[in-house]
């Protein structure tokens, strides 16, 4: 595939290929914990199923850069952006009776609408106008994962270069947003993220 893609865009690729591989070695570390049982530490438990599950999209998410799957890049981050809107949720609680309520209805696959969900995160662990911003970069990016006109255009006309480039952003910003994740279960010290996981080294993946 290389001798389809620019240059700079091989250079690229391999710079986020490298990007994604020392993410999942940042997280590693945070295995380092013993047997946790949702009877028994709902909360601990729900924490490891969220490390296991983002270690497995790095794995997804390298797999979608080295076939250049710009579809399925949009489909991941649409599930990480979920993933990110519910574990705030969730830690939005006021009370740790109101944050164990919350995570026993995602347990029991009690669902409410993602707008629902976001209203009710609290402001302080989101970014400034992100709940402005949520509605149309929702709508666009649930357009583009369904079989329409939107959908059809991702690959219409558009060189492998092109299509690479629209992938680009959507392998950051699902990063940035596991980043943000494993950061909330770190400041809430659980499973010892806090110690295990070097934090200097998952914030600055944000800023490569």
């Amino acid at each position: 595939m290389n001798s389809l893609f620019k240059k700079e865009n091989i250079l690229l690729r391999n710079s986020l290929q490298k990007k994604i591989i020392l993410f999942n070695g940042i997280i590693k570390p945070g295995f380092n914990f013993g047997t946790v049982t949702k009877k028994d530490n709902p909360k601990e438990y729900f924490v490891s199923s969220i490390l296991n599950k983002i270690y497995s999209l790095n794995v997804s998410m390298e797999n979608i850069l080295l076939t250049n799957d710009i579809f399925l890049s949009i489909y991941l981050f649409r599930y990480i952006y979920e993933l990110y809107i519910k574990v705030l949720y969730i830690f939005s609680g006021k009370s740790e009776d109101e944050i164990l309520l919350r995570l026993n209805n995602f347990f029991m696959n009690k669902d409410l609408k993602i707008i629902e969900y976001q209203e009710k995160i609290n402001d302080n662990l989101i970014p400034p106008q992100f709940k402005e911003s949520h509605k149309e970069k929702y709508k666009i990016m649930s357009r583009i994962t369904h079989p329409n006109i939107d959908s059809l255009k991702l690959h219409l006309n558009k060189d492998h270069n092109q299509q690479f480039e629209f992938l680009v952003p959507n392998i950051n910003l699902a990063i940035w947003h596991s980043v943000e994740i494993i950061r909330l279960f770190s400041n809430v010290k659980l499973l010892g993220f806090d110690k295990n996981i070097n934090q200097q080294d998952l914030v600055s993946l944000q800023k490569k």
